[in-house]
């Protein structure tokens, strides 16, 4: 039972463990623990949806890919249909795959275009000024948007990203290219979607910060950085620059899912922790300087390698390329039209939320918001009950911060749950599970190697290790450094411009690291499983993103 609710269909049960052939320990968007609030959203919400459009495109062996908590950490399995709907769901299904991939791009740029809809009336809405009434409404509008815009994402989500998986099979069958070449990441890059032109921007600022010489100020604490630059002429111009970049991307956030980290919109320091990263590297986005190279050798790599497909089915392969490409491209883009900004838009209702409960008593501070859940939040701001929730509150928070320090301890939380054998079998029956879940190709002991991934990004480089457990480590991550995690998402992306290779225990072949590091150029071995056990901060290591191996070197 967690956080004093019971029954809740949210966490692992007796009937999960038995019905389930295996539960895979998810680090990529579940840790660190969330708080009580966002499991409603994530667990309830976020789990409704990809079912919700798992089941619109109609994917044949799946149901979607399904959430769970254990010990407030989350495990993910597959969705078992029933064996006699197969059929009619693998009619639906082609009907589906024939329009989408004829235009995948068009059909992420709708998808798009209904996100930007959906979330056009919140960025202007004042809750400071709305009166408990209107408070109340909000919230459940925010419900309202989080259901909406998270059946979107997984509308785009199933129906393009198997593609991907489809075309890995045919490359493998067909012209003998696995998805750990080399030469397929360099066939499937996109190298460009809204969440890197934001960090283009970033760049930018990083630049102009140079050019007018306010380097000085820039070495200040990130929140008085603003105010030493309103005292400077040069510097007002770089505020006016900073200002005009937030109009269009200040609802970028901290923590991908969660409303308890704050982001650009409230903590505008947060981005000059950013811009000081890019001036470490002279403001250079290494994106932007690569992104007609390495189109030009993707299309030229293309055209060879088609030249190897059978011609009857060439056409064919040529769609599901692309549509491998566009799988890329909706992931990342996805978070910038949608994902950040509803969690932006939730974090601004429950911190006004926080307020109001605190001047009722209900409360004792504002972040013990995120200790409710939301029934509890619009029952207490309409009765104004002085004192209702203050000892839940410390109750619950005692629970969080109980599973928050059970997390590097595999024997509390292991990697898996049920029979590891299993996990194969279930990414080639739900092949979008790779956005999370991969395991290493071979044993790394018998290769001589410290850990071994399943997925990862070309190359091989040398360097310094930095193991970063989350985003509140950013600012420990230096220049030219390899970055050790448990696994990233669109938050972490404007790290991609300075490290120099990556290594997760967590991702697969459609997991955002693979997909930045090989949009970045950078090497990266992902799904290794171990990688934050076994490798300490200043450890010396060659990352070989060829054959997905990390060594250990002196």
């Amino acid at each position: 039972m967690h956080y004093g609710r019971t029954p809740m269909s949210w966490e692992i049960t007796d009937y999960d463990l038995e019905h389930y052939p295996v539960w895979v320990r998810t680090p990529a968007h579940t840790e660190p623990v969330m708080t009580p609030l966002y499991c409603e959203f994530w667990y309830g919400y976020m789990v409704d949806g990809i079912r919700r459009g798992c089941g619109k495109n109609s994917l044949p062996t799946t149901l979607g890919y399904f959430w769970k908590l254990y010990k407030g950490h989350g495990y993910l399995t597959r969705g078992i249909p029933l064996k006699e709907e197969i059929p009619q769901r693998q009619a639906k299904y082609r009907e589906k795959l024939a329009v989408i991939v004829e235009d995948p791009f068009g059909y992420a740029e709708k998808l798009f275009d209904k996100l930007d809809e959906l979330m056009a009336p919140f960025p202007e809405m004042n809750v400071e000024q709305m009166s408990r009434e209107e408070l109340i409404d909000h919230i459940h509008d925010i419900i309202e948007l989080h259901i909406k815009s998270i059946a979107y994402y997984f509308d785009g989500w199933f129906a393009i990203t198997p593609l991907p998986g489809l075309f890995q099979q045919l490359a493998r069958d067909l012209a003998g290219l696995k998805p750990t070449d080399p030469l397929y990441s360099k066939l499937t890059i996109s190298t460009n979607n809204p969440l890197y032109q934001s960090n283009s921007g970033i760049a930018a600022l990083a630049r102009l910060a140079l050019d007018l010489k306010l380097e000085k100020y820039l070495k200040l604490s990130d929140k008085d950085v603003v105010k030493a630059m309103e005292q400077d002429e040069a510097g007002k111009k770089w505020l006016d620059s900073m200002n005009e970049f937030l109009k269009i991307n200040k609802w970028k956030v901290l923590r991908m899912y969660e409303f308890c980290e704050p982001g650009w919109y409230d903590e505008p320091a947060l981005l000059i922790a950013d811009i000081k990263r890019y001036v470490e590297v002279g403001g250079v986005h290494k994106i932007d300087e690569d992104r007609d190279r390495m189109t030009k050798e993707r299309d030229s790599l293309t055209q060879e390698f088609l030249g190897k497909i059978p011609e009857v089915q060439r056409d064919w392969m040529e769609k599901l390329l692309v549509c491998s490409r566009a799988a890329n491209y909706y992931s990342e883009g996805a978070a910038w039209h949608g994902e950040f900004k509803r969690m932006a838009f939730g974090r601004r209702c429950f911190i006004e939320c926080g307020k109001r409960l605190v001047q009722d008593g209900a409360i004792e501070k504002v972040d013990d918001i995120f200790m409710l859940f939301t029934d509890e939040i619009i029952n207490t701001l309409g009765n104004r009950e002085k004192g209702r929730y203050t000892q839940l509150v410390n109750e619950r928070r005692e629970e969080w911060e109980g599973y928050k320090a059970l997390t590097q301890n595999q024997d509390e939380i292991p990697p898996f749950m049920g029979d590891p054998d299993q996990i194969p079998e279930m990414l080639r029956l739900d092949p979008t599970l790779t956005v999370s879940i991969s395991q290493p190709t071979e044993n790394a002991e018998e290769v001589g190697a410290l850990c071994v991934g399943g997925a990862g990004s070309p190359g091989i480089v040398e360097g310094v290790a930095r193991v970063i457990w989350d985003e509140t480590h950013f600012d420990e991550i230096k220049k030219g450094e390899i970055m050790v995690c448990p696994m990233t998402s669109a938050t972490w992306t404007p790290l991609f411009g300075i490290i120099k290779a990556l290594v997760c225990d967590s991702g697969g072949s459609l997991s955002h690291p693979v997909i930045v590091s090989r949009e970045y150029g950078l090497p990266a071995v992902v799904g290794t499983g171990n990688s934050t056990q076994k490798i300490k901060t200043g450890d010396k290591l060659r990352v070989d993103g060829d054959l997905l191996r990390v060594y250990k070197i002196s």
